[in-house]
């Protein structure tokens, strides 16, 4: 299985060749005159350069920067670990520290720069890790300059969270019914929520429930056991919710009885607008919270969309999709490997979630420290 947001850079690292300096043209030899029986020939050795070609060898890339609180009235950055890890293609090469001076300033020198060589710079701050993502430098460029903004925690819930657009995809796949489901978690706060539950001693910061009776599940960023983690009725969450956004992205199947597919589940969190999308081919979709608002297209398909807007966590979303000839219910394969979304299957929807629905994940890419 594939991720459908990860990038690869391959291009191959180049090396600069020594210069060749004026006037070096080789051993040089003399004689004076009329005393060869004396004085033999003496070669002329070249002096000692070996410095000078460590000089030229060293790589020239800098990637300076300073750590930020953006929480009003938040601690020192002053004395944080900020580390560095090199990546040549896709093999993490090389990893570096530095600790930021009494500014929050920090500097790593003698990187290369070729185009195979990517860098991420990340900094943990009271348990949550923080970066701006991958950097690489331009051609001609040999100096980077970053921002990495850190926050203070909570496990005070904020009602100005929310999961501010919601996205459910539904289509058909062999003898199942196929869903994917984007939802986009905002925090407009200025601390990053940590959560206050655990499972498995791990604490979790959002929850998301699934129809019963559904299987395979599938994430796009982690899996079960890692990023998330089973729980009653659905999976939590434990990457916290830092200011701005935060993208959940899964799929799963649901075997369908008589052509009636039961997607009704608990909300969780409160959802300012919701999305759901099914094939404009006879399939009808029935909820008391949803309203039909038309048709889009996509990639040359139409799409009956129905939204909903406002609904409470607590309550129960209705969800019944009636399909317009019954569905054989097979079995349910073994879910296997469930590292990665069916990205085969769903590459058309990932396409129209792309050109309908685009999101953009939070400049700041933060995760705990997974416990050993």
């Amino acid at each position: 299985m594939k991720r459908a947001l990860s990038l690869v850079i391959l291009l191959s690292l180049a090396f600069t060749p020594m210069p060749t300096l004026a006037g070096d043209h080789g051993p040089i030899s003399y004689r004076r005159p009329d005393r060869s029986s004396l004085h033999p020939t003496r070669p002329y050795r070249r002096p000692d350069r070996s410095s000078l070609h460590s000089s030229i060898d060293a790589p020239p890339g800098t990637i300076r920067g300073q750590v930020v609180n953006g929480t009003a009235g938040g601690g020192s950055t002053a004395g944080l670990e900020v580390v560095l890890r090199a990546f040549q293609g896709a093999s993490e090469s090389e990893t570096r520290t530095a600790t930021t001076d009494a500014g929050g300033q920090f500097r790593f020198q003698n990187l290369q720069v070729g185009g195979d060589w990517t860098y991420r710079v990340q900094v943990t701050y009271q348990g949550v890790t923080y970066s701006q993502g991958m950097l690489s430098f331009e051609t001609g460029q040999d100096e980077i300059v970053t921002e990495i903004a850190v926050y203070e925690t909570t496990t005070t819930w904020d009602d100005q969270i929310e999961v501010g657009r919601a996205h459910v995809f539904i289509t058909l796949s062999d003898a199942s019914l196929l869903v994917m489901e984007l939802y986009i978690l905002a925090n407009p706060t200025d601390r990053t929520y940590v959560g206050t539950q655990e499972i498995g001693g791990r604490r979790w910061a959002s929850r998301f429930y699934l129809p019963q009776g559904s299987y395979d599940l599938a994430f796009d960023d982690g899996s079960l056991g890692g990023r998330f983690m089973a729980a009653e009725g659905g999976f939590v969450d434990t990457e916290p919710l830092w200011p701005g956004s935060t993208s959940v992205l899964y799929s799963y199947r649901l075997d369908c009885q008589a052509g009636d597919c039961d997607l009704t589940r608990e909300i969780a969190h409160p959802i300012a607008d919701l999305n759901v999308l099914v094939p404009d081919s006879g399939v009808q979709v029935r909820s008391e919270w949803l309203a039909f608002e038309g048709e889009r297209e996509a990639g040359g398909q139409p799409y009956s969309n129905y939204v909903g807007r406002g609904l409470a966590p607590g309550r129960t979303l209705d969800l019944h999709v009636r399909l317009p000839q019954a569905i054989p219910a097979p079995s349910p394969a073994p879910s296997g490997d469930a590292q990665g979304l069916p990205w085969i299957v769903l590459g058309g929807l990932v396409t129209l979630l792309v050109l309908a629905y685009p999101f953009w994940r939070q400049r700041v890419q933060a995760t705990t420290e997974e416990k050993a």
